[in-house]
């Protein structure tokens, strides 16, 4: 009986870590007063004074304020400010979007569009333009959203960095940057991200002395900061995010958001070929684009995350001079990357990742054979597992649609896959991760009793289609790979160590990290989708979850055996 105690005690144990370091991985820094660094306090008295009134391009006169602001700041803290500035003649946008909405793509644009324009100088003009709008978002285009923004987050957040930066540098002697900041604080991002187009057609300077940018976002007003798109062909890019304090960063997160119907600032640079990274935060969406994103709602530690995040980028930026070379970012391949614990990344190459995926492939097949031929897993039943985990997962993807489809009806807007703007979203969220791992316990536990065999063919057919999903993904997605390659490897490990030894202390130990690496991995990144996509991603969401049960079920119920073993000796 002790033994079963001590069994169960792990298998919490296990759970409760592997949530709680899931958790932490979403955890902020706390905001800081201390200005010899980057300060969120400090930063917050400049987003108080820029988020007073909405800003937006059709409030003209406030819109002024916030420019002339930043115009008067920079300049006390020493700096020459370049005002690129263009008339309705000179920028000739016809896409017009009115302050209600709507789009007259044939009626030119009738206001002036006015960025700001930063040099704080290296030993070479080579460098790294770190941007941010000023505008606020004055127009509703999609439910959910109200005119008259205040624009504190979106994207007061990002000005008051850039600001907070300027601060940090400006005393700080050309000759001790090896390569040279710019800072640009855009204009008309909402209506159509017309300066940063402007800067991508016209800045001699951007195209010519420029090769990383780092643009400066929000989508919600609170929670981490995400790294969540990079330029494509991102080896060298994440080599330099790395040196980030407190990154929070997945390549499935920029893999899917290429393939999404979304555009910021840093399209505009994408567009003309720079290399770089795209920051925001995502919780809370339904204070986004509202005027419930005002100087009240802003969150500190979300604020102080940014420069975590940022300020040891541009440390390592500025003092190595092989970013001198205009083409150091160049690379012929992405890198997978993602959090595996608080603080730590792991990186590899897109190379690295298929030679993953097919040692992968040869570690699962020797595991298998070795499991039939031991007479430990059938052949036939094996595969009728690999079918109903397919049902399974089509099942919790058709139900997590369904709830989705009703929680969007019941809150009175559209259903879409990736933009369901409800309060308290979470609330279907976890309802559906409980249903769906509900019955699948349910069925797991009522088969496991009937049949010996049911774990060892049921951990074979999720670590089987966890391999096919890596090798899918590795040749289709790549940053997406890693969500089911190291599942699918560690389940192999467990299974090839079973067909040789039932050593009680070696299972239960390669099954207990198995289970801690699928919670680490799987905690944040499901958590993040439903801040990404909504309530409408449930779909994915539920699949994913089932995905993720189809080995960690089975291995728990190989740990209770094992313990029965053990306590039968």
């Amino acid at each position: 009986m002790l033994i079963k105690k001590i069994n169960y005690i792990i298998m919490a144990c296990v759970l409760v870590i592997g949530v709680a370091l899931g958790a932490c991985i979403m955890c902020l820094p706390s905001s800081s007063a201390d200005t010899s660094g980057f300060s969120a306090e400090n930063a917050a008295g400049y987003l108080k004074e820029i988020s007073k009134k909405p800003h937006s391009v059709f409030d003209e006169e406030n819109h002024e304020e916030v420019r002339q602001y930043l115009l008067t700041t920079l300049r006390d803290m020493g700096y020459e400010v370049e005002e690129h500035n263009w008339t309705p003649e000179e920028h000739g946008f016809s896409d017009n979007l009115s302050p209600e909405g709507l789009l007259d793509e044939d009626r030119p644009v009738e206001y002036d569009v006015k960025n700001l324009w930063v040099k704080i100088p290296g030993k070479s003009d080579t460098g790294m333009l770190i941007m941010a709008h000023y505008d606020s978002r004055g127009h509703a285009t999609r439910t959910g959203e109200i005119p008259g923004s205040y624009g504190a987050a979106d994207d007061g957040y990002g000005v008051s960095v850039l600001l907070e930066i300027a601060r940090l540098y400006k005393d700080v002697p050309q000759s001790a940057l090896e390569n040279s900041i710019y800072l640009c604080f855009a204009d008309a991002e909402e209506t159509g991200m017309y300066g940063s187009k402007l800067e991508a057609m016209h800045n001699a300077t951007l195209k010519n002395n420029v090769n990383f940018v780092m643009n400066v976002e929000a989508r919600g007003v609170k929670g981490p900061v995400y790294m969540f798109e990079t330029s494509t062909n991102n080896r060298n890019v994440i080599r330099l995010y790395k040196n980030a304090d407190m990154p929070f960063a997945y390549s499935l997160a920029t893999a899917v958001y290429t393939v999404m119907p979304n555009f910021t600032d840093f399209t505009s640079m994408l567009e003309i070929g720079k290399a770089g990274i795209n920051f925001a935060v995502l919780d809370n969406l339904y204070y986004y684009h509202t005027p419930e994103d005002n100087f009240s709602n802003i969150n500190k530690n979300s604020l102080q995350h940014y420069g975590s995040q940022i300020m040891p980028i541009i440390k390592e930026y500025t003092t190595n001079a092989a970013y001198s070379d205009m083409d150091y970012f160049e690379a012929g391949e992405d890198s997978v990357f993602f959090n595996i614990l608080p603080t730590v990344m792991a990186v590899y190459t897109e190379t690295a990742g298929i030679v993953f995926a097919v040692l992968a492939a040869l570690l699962f097949a020797a595991a298998a054979f070795f499991l039939v031929k031991k007479g430990k897993i059938r052949l036939k039943h094996t595969l009728v597992a690999v079918g109903v985990i397919f049902a399974a997962m089509l099942g919790a993807a058709a139900f997590g649609f369904v709830l989705s489809y009703l929680v969007a009806l019941i809150g009175g807007v559209p259903w879409k896959l990736t933009y369901i703007r409800v309060p308290l979203s979470g609330i279907p969220f976890a309802l559906s991760l409980i249903v769906v791992l509900g019955l699948l316990l349910w069925f797991a536990i009522r088969k496991n009793g009937k049949n010996s065999f049911f774990k060892w063919e049921y951990l074979t057919a999720g670590a089987f289609i966890s391999l096919l999903l890596a090798l899918i993904t590795t040749f289709a997605l790549v940053g997406a790979s890693f969500l089911f390659l190291w599942p699918a490897v560690l389940a192999s490990i467990v299974m090839l160590v079973n067909a040789f030894t039932g050593n009680y202390y070696i299972g239960h130990a390669l099954m207990s990290l198995c289970s801690l690496v699928i919670l680490l991995l799987n905690v944040p990144i499901l958590y993040s989708l439903l801040l990404a996509v909504t309530p409408g991603g449930l779909l994915a969401v539920n699949l994913l979850f089932v995905v993720a049960l189809a080995i960690m079920i089975p291995v728990a119920l190989a740990q209770k055996d094992l313990t029965i073993q053990k306590a039968a000796e």
